[in-house]
């Protein structure tokens, strides 16, 4: 599984685990590490 750094923390976490896609493609990332929380990531499909 891929892993994903943390922006704020720089700690690192799979993929599954800190990113969820909602029915909206709204996609979501929550740091477990420092709290820290992005929402509205763009992606390729919108």
């Amino acid at each position: 599984m891929p892993l994903v750094h943390c922006p704020k923390c720089n700690k690192e976490e799979a993929i599954d685990k800190v990113l969820t896609a909602q029915s909206n493609q709204n996609i979501i990332y929550q740091c477990p590490h420092c709290a820290y929380l992005k929402r509205q990531i763009h992606t390729s499909k919108g």
